[in-house]
């Protein structure tokens, strides 16, 4: 029997439980980002789980605090069910899963950790993620930290948000970032008309925003990055309408195509240098933002993850 062994989880199932409901308590709170909600839809939300059974661990909720199917209200179970292909779509474009789990443990005797609110578990699946580790060493190897997930998962939806629409083949797709290094210097261009701007280029069929904006730096600048967090989507018009999604990024190391950027077309400069120089105002207020989140980062002390 193929199985997926979770004994980290004992942390939250042994461990003291937050009180009333999670499920009602962080929708209710409105701070998305922090409470790792992706998604309100009208009857429903998703939100990641904190305590995952595999990298990209999501679950689809009701609004309605509800323990059976039963008496969950049919417009909510309708939404639940919609929301799924979705969501396993979005999934599949970022993590590349090999398969996923998906399902419902009505009743604590069913495995429920939070049996009074229904919640609809999606767990994606590789070949092996069941490996000796969580078997013989009680520790789960997860590749990637919840909040590098979460911000590609936001990349994502700011792309393609639910209900889905179809593809609009005049607009440009785009992904770029905010890249700031180890000592707090940003990463910033200068185009051949003489713009400071941000790196950023087209998403490429079949790619991510995550995986295109990360390409963007390596051939733009010849910067190797980690994403650390999402920041925004922006839509602009140059001589046709562009969506371009924002991500913080790490600049890890300089590649050898690095050379032939640096002092050309590619510059690291303090924060207040980087601020003034850029050309564009909506640039300016991205690094801003991309600084906020890069302290807050740091003083938390945790490691980011690509």
């Amino acid at each position: 029997m193929d199985k997926l062994w979770t004994p980290w989880r004992m942390g939250y199932v042994g461990g003291p439980k937050e009180a009333g409901c999670i499920f009602c308590d962080k929708p209710a709170a409105r701070d998305d980002r922090a409470n790792l909600i992706l998604h309100r839809g009208q009857d429903a939300f998703v939100i990641m789980n904190l305590y995952p059974y595999n990298t990209g661990h999501v679950m689809i909720v009701p609004y309605a605090h509800a323990s059976t199917l039963t008496a969950l209200p049919p417009d909510a179970l309708a939404e639940m069910t919609a929301l799924l292909p979705w969501l396993t779509t979005l999934l599949e474009r970022i993590l590349r899963p090999a398969g996923f789990n998906v399902g419902l443990n009505i009743g604590e005797v069913a495995g429920a950790g939070i049996a009074a609110h229904l919640h609809m578990h999606v767990v994606p699946r590789w070949v092996g993620d069941a490996n000796f580790m969580p078997l013989l060493a009680n520790t789960t190897v997860m590749p990637e930290l919840i909040p590098v997930t979460q911000a590609k998962l936001l990349g994502e939806i700011a792309r393609h948000p639910y209900p889905a629409t179809t593809d609009r083949p005049d607009v440009a797709e785009q992904a770029g970032g905010v890249v700031i290094d180890d000592a707090g210097r940003v990463a910033l261009r200068r185009a051949k008309r003489g713009d400071w701007v941000l790196p950023k280029g087209h998403i490429e069929a079949g790619e991510s925003a995550a995986v295109a904006a990360v390409r963007e730096v390596v051939e733009e600048m010849g910067l190797a990055t980690r994403i650390l967090d999402w920041l925004a989507d922006t839509r602009i018009t140059y001589k046709k309408e562009r969506h371009i999604g924002y991500f913080l990024l790490r600049a890890e190391r300089r590649l050898p195509e690095f050379a032939a950027h640096e002092g050309v077309d590619t510059f690291f400069l303090s924060p207040d240098e980087a601020v003034a120089r850029l050309s564009f105002e909506d640039d300016r207020a991205l690094v801003r933002q991309a600084l906020d989140r890069d302290a807050a980062i740091r003083a938390q002390g945790a490691p980011a993850d690509a």
